[in-house]
C-alpha cells in the first residue's frame, strides 16, 4: 500500500527545544491546567517548514514536495487537496504541481484535519478553535465556533473573545490560547458532525442545524483524527496513550471495542483499512509509521522508519476508494 504522507514540520528538535522552553515557563509560572500542559501560549516565532512526500509499500519515497506545514489531506478526482496554515491547496496527484489559487476564508486559522463531507469539505480551523465546511470552490458554507456552545474558556482559565467579522489568517495562537484546539472533524452519513476536543480529552457530536452537541467518548489522551467508518464505527487516535480506538458510536454512545497499541507516548494519526484489513499507525514520538492487521490490530504487518526531524501529521493510505462504502460496511466486516 502507498501513503501520501504530510509532515508538519522539517525541523523536530526546533520544535522540541521550544516545547522544552515553554513547559519550563509555565512551571516557573504555576499554569494550572484542568486536562493538560501540553503546548504553548505561542506559536514558534522560527520557520518550521514542511513536507509532504509520497511513499511506497517498502516506505521508500517516490517524490516530495515542499510546503509550509501540511496537515489533513484528501484525495479528489484529480489529486489531492491539503491543508496547511491558513490555506487549502490544490496538489496533483504526483505532487509536480501545486495550482496557484487556493482556498482561504477569514476564519482559516492553524488548519488541521480535512475530510469530505456530503456537501463538500470539513476542516479544522484549529487556531479559532472553529469548523468549517467549503464547496469545491471554496465557498463557506457552515461553520461552528466552539466559543459559542459552551467552549469560552482556555485551559488556564482565561475567557477567549473572537470577532467572527475579522481576518485571521496570519495570526498566530499557541495551543494554550485556544479553548478546545479541535484538530479533527468527519460526516456521519445522516448528517451528524463529529469532532476531536484536544484540551477536553472528548470525542463530540454536533447538531447541524442548531450547533447543539453531546459528548460520544470522553476520558481521552488529547485525540486526534476521528475517522468515520461507518454509521456505527469510527476510528480515533488516543494520542498520549499511544493507542488507536475501534469504537462502536451506535445512538451516538462511544464504547470502545479495540485498542491498537503502536508502542509509542505521542499517536499523531490512526487509520483502518477495512479494505485491506490494515492498521495505519502515526508515531509522532518516534517518526514512525506503524502497520499492524487484524480489525483489533493483533497481527504486526510491518514498520516504516522515517526522518527524525520530519515532525509526521497524517498518513493517507492511497487505496482506491468506493463512495458508497459508508453506508454499505457492515458488521461481517468488522471482527474483533
Amino acid at each position: 500500500m502507498d501513503f501520501l504522507l504530510s509532515c508538519i514540520s522539517t525541523r523536530h528538535s526546533m520544535l522540541k527545544n521550544h516545547w522544552a522552553q515553554n513547559k519550563q515557563a509555565q512551571q516557573e509560572q504555576q499554569t494550572e491546567c484542568p486536562v493538560t500542559v501540553l503546548g504553548s501560549l505561542q506559536k514558534p516565532k522560527d520557520d518550521q517548514g514542511g513536507l509532504l512526500c509520497l511513499l511506497n509499500d517498502k516506505g521508500e519515497v517516490q517524490a516530495g514536495l515542499d510546503m509550509s506545514m501540511p496537515a489533513g489531506m484528501v484525495s479528489t478526482d484529480d489529486g489531492f487537496l491539503v491543508a496547511t496554515m491558513y490555506e487549502v491547496h490544490r496538489v496533483s496527484r504526483d505532487l509536480s504541481t501545486v495550482q496557484p489559487s487556493t482556498i482561504s476564508l477569514p476564519s482559516f486559522n492553524l488548519l488541521h484535519s480535512l475530510s469530505r463531507s456530503q456537501r463538500g469539505y470539513l476542516v479544522a480551523s484549529t487556531g479559532l478553535d472553529v469548523i468549517v465546511e467549503f464547496s469545491e470552490s471554496g465557498e463557506r458554507l457552515w461553520d461552528w465556533w466552539a466559543v459559542e456552545h459552551g467552549f469560552e474558556l482556555t485551559p488556564g482559565g482565561e475567557p477567549r473573545y473572537i470577532n467572527k467579522d475579522e481576518d485571521y489568517r496570519g495570526v498566530k495562537f499557541g495551543t494554550l490560547a485556544q479553548t478546545t484546539h479541535v484538530n479533527s472533524v468527519a460526516e456521519l452519513p445522516d448528517g451528524t458532525i463529529l469532532a476531536t476536543l484536544f484540551h477536553q480529552g472528548r470525542v463530540i457530536a454536533i447538531d447541524r442545524a442548531s450547533g447543539t452537541w453531546r459528548t460520544v467518548l470522553d476520558g481521552l489522551d488529547h485525540p486526534h483524527s476521528v475517522r468515520i467508518l461507518n454509521e456505527d464505527y469510527i476510528t480515533i487516535a488516543d494520542t498520549g496513550r499511544g493507542c488507536g480506538l475501534l469504537v462502536n458510536i451506535k445512538g451516538l454512545c462511544g464504547t470502545i471495542e479495540a485498542r491498537v497499541d503502536a508502542q509509542t507516548s505521542w499517536l499523531q494519526d490512526c487509520s483502518y483499512d477495512y479494505r485491506n484489513d490494515l492498521w495505519v499507525l502515526v508515531d509522532g514520538k518516534n517518526t514512525r509509521i506503524v502497520l499492524r492487521s487484524g480489525a483489533a490490530g493483533e497481527k504486526p504487518y510491518g514498520q516504516i522508519d522515517l526522518n527524525p526531524e520530519w515532525r509526521l501529521y497524517e498518513a493517507l493510505p492511497l487505496v482506491a476508494v468506493d463512495s458508497n462504502h459508508l453506508s454499505s460496511l457492515h458488521m461481517a466486516h468488522i471482527q474483533v
